[in-house]
C-alpha cells in the first residue's frame, strides 16, 4: 500500500516463489514475477535475483527494489528518493548511527575512525552514514557489471526508528511494539 500510495510508479512486481505471496501481492494490483527457488532461498544474494528478474523483463532499464522485511516504509521516503534519482545512478535507504567502532588489530583493540587523544562526543559529530536495507534504486547498466551501487549514489536519510529490519522473531516483537506505541493499539 505504501508503495501505491507514494504514486511513484508505472508497475508495481512482487518477485516471489510463494504461490500465497502471490495471491496476496494480486489482490493489490500487483504484478508477479514467478521467481526460480534457485533465486528465493534465504542465503540468494540480492543482485542475483535482481539480475534474474532484469533478465527476464529486458525492457525494464531502471528499478526500485524494497525490501519486505523492512516494514516502516514511509510514502515520503520514496518519493524523495525518486526526485534524487534523476540525478544519480542509484539511491538508497540509510539512517545515522552515532556509536563509536572498534576493530581487533593484531590482538589489539584499537578505535575504528576515531582518535583516542580526541574522542568524539557523540552529540558533536553528524555520525556514520548506514545502509539500512529498506529500499534500493538503481539502474540495469549497474546490474549487468555486477553492482548495485557506484560512487554516484545519493541516499534518503530515514529515522533511526523506521530503519528496523524484521530478520528474527525478536525483530518481529520489537516491530510490534513500535507500530502499537505509534498507533495506541494492542497488537
Amino acid at each position: 500500500k505504501t508503495i501505491q500510495s507514494s504514486s511513484c510508479f508505472k508497475h508495481i512486481w512482487v518477485s516471489t516463489d510463494d504461490k500465497n505471496i502471490a495471491i496476496e501481492a494480486q489482490k493489490f494490483g500487483a504484478m508477479i514475477h514467478h521467481r526460480p527457488h534457485k533465486y528465493a532461498r534465504d542465503d540468494t544474494p540480492s543482485i542475483d535475483a535482481i539480475a534474474e528478474f532484469l533478465n527476464s523483463h529486458t525492457t525494464i532499464q531502471d528499478f526500485a527494489l524494497f525490501q519486505c522485511t523492512s516494514v516502516f516504509l514511509k510514502a515520503n521516503y520514496i518519493q524523495e528518493a525518486v526526485q534524487k534519482f534523476k540525478s544519480h545512478d542509484c539511491v538508497f535507504a540509510a539512517k545515522r548511527s552515532h556509536y563509536l567502532r572498534w576493530k581487533m588489530v593484531d590482538g589489539f583493540l584499537v578505535p575504528a575512525e576515531f582518535n583516542l587523544n580526541s574522542r568524539p562526543r557523540r552529540q558533536d559529530w553528524k555520525g556514520d552514514i548506514v545502509e539500512s536495507g529498506m529500499f534500493y534504486f538503481s539502474r540495469r547498466r549497474l546490474v549487468d557489471v555486477g553492482l548495485l551501487q557506484n560512487n554516484r549514489c545519493s541516499i534518503v536519510e530515514i529515522d533511526a526508528n523506521d530503519g528496523l529490519e524484521i530478520d528474527s522473531s525478536h525483530d518481529l516483537s520489537m516491530a510490534k511494539y513500535i507500530l502499537s506505541s505509534r498507533t495506541k493499539i494492542d497488537l
